[in-house]
């Protein structure tokens, strides 16, 4: 069974990354039977914390080196021993800067594993900047080795993560430089996510959806031919620019609202197909490109995300479109939700105003 083969690992939060349901039903990990300490005291405690050599969690103290370290060795178990293990670690998205080395080597190493990743950005308000990330999803997207998402639903992350185990256990061969991403290879998964509490969309998602939703995005509401203007976003993000779509819907019509579930596959996509194209295969074509082929040439895109914006702002090159990119470049503060997305003018009034703006830029240039 795959569940027979996963095992988790966390640096101090296993209850906060919403691991506690795994543990009750799997088990921590220790070389000897040690009962759980809550139990034998009489003290009420919704987890159970039995330790044996059959569990299937290893509990970190705060220590994000050693958990990095830790996947790094669960993730080449088929390498050293035969036996492939599914590894998983869970931290918050900021502290995953406390062991970027040990990251790094780890995917040097081809070692395999999910990294998630939650909560992240400033949407975890309340909490100020220490717990808070902006630079993370550059590293998802310049992290050889890392296939990273950021998906908004859980539809959406059903369908990643499906994926995701079977990525996992790649190992083809024949790859070359004009090899699409890293399909046949596999690698490792870092999912961005939030604890953002979301509306869920009622959709039941079709095989071409969970396509564009693994390949990196698809389009919430699809632009019309020729169209002038796009807001693409990434994340938690989702309902302010649903909202600033609606908003602008009756006087820019046609404009699309474009869901990106992964700037790093879109962005290795579009350079593969550069490559390819280089290397005589003329009809090479990314899903990004596809992505961006009904705009008008001169059309302007508007990206947001809970996070730095260089993260979407290479769209631009695509296909020459104008970029208004919007996001987090500064520490976070404390404080109500609205209020910071205002502040860092990622909330739907800043979406609407850089509509505007890009659209009186096209005016201007006409």
């Amino acid at each position: 069974m795959l569940a027979d083969r996963i095992v988790t690992t966390s640096p101090d939060v296993t209850v906060s990354t919403n691991l506690g349901g795994w543990v009750n039903r799997r088990g921590v990990f220790h070389r000897h039977d040690t009962p759980d300490v809550f139990r034998a005291h009489k003290l009420a405690s919704p987890l159970r914390w039995e330790q044996t050599p059959r569990g299937q969690h290893i509990e970190l103290g705060i220590a994000e080196n050693n958990l990095f370290l830790t996947l790094a060795a669960l993730g080449l178990a088929h390498d050293l021993f035969g036996a492939r293990l599914l590894p998983v670690g869970t931290l918050y998205d900021p502290f995953i800067a406390r062991g970027l080395d040990a990251l790094n080597y780890a995917c040097y190493q081809d070692a395999r594993f999910m990294l998630v990743a939650t909560p992240s950005g400033i949407t975890l308000a309340p909490e100020g900047g220490a717990h808070q990330s902006v630079s993370t999803p550059l590293i998802g997207l310049a992290q050889d080795g890392l296939a990273a998402f950021e998906p908004a639903y859980a539809d959406e992350l059903a369908a990643i993560m499906t994926w995701a185990f079977d990525y996992l256990q790649r190992d083809g061969s024949g790859t070359s430089e004009i090899a699409w991403l890293r399909d046949v290879e596999g690698g490792s998964v870092y999912l961005r996510l939030s604890t953002r509490p979301l509306e869920q969309p009622p959709r039941a998602l079709d095989a071409d959806l969970r396509h564009d939703v693994i390949a990196g995005g698809y389009w919430r509401v699809p632009p019309a031919p020729g169209a002038e203007l796009a807001i693409v976003y990434a994340g938690a993000i989702a309902p302010e620019a649903l909202a600033a779509h609606a908003e602008l819907a009756e006087e820019v019509l046609g404009a699309g609202l474009l869901a990106v579930t992964s700037a790093d596959r879109l962005n290795a996509g579009w350079h593969a197909a550069e490559r390819a194209r280089q290397a005589g295969d003329a009809g090479a074509r990314s899903h990004v490109e596809g992505l961006l082929a009904p705009l008008a040439p001169d059309a302007g895109l508007v990206t947001v995300l809970d996070g730095h914006p260089a993260t979407l702002s290479w769209l631009g090159g695509v296909a020459g479109h104008r970029v208004r990119p919007l996001g987090v470049e500064h520490f976070g503060r404390s404080g109500d939700l609205n209020d910071l997305f205002r502040h860092y003018r990622i909330d739907t009034a800043a979406i609407v105003d850089a509509c505007a703006a890009v659209l009186l830029h096209r005016m201007r240039s006409h």
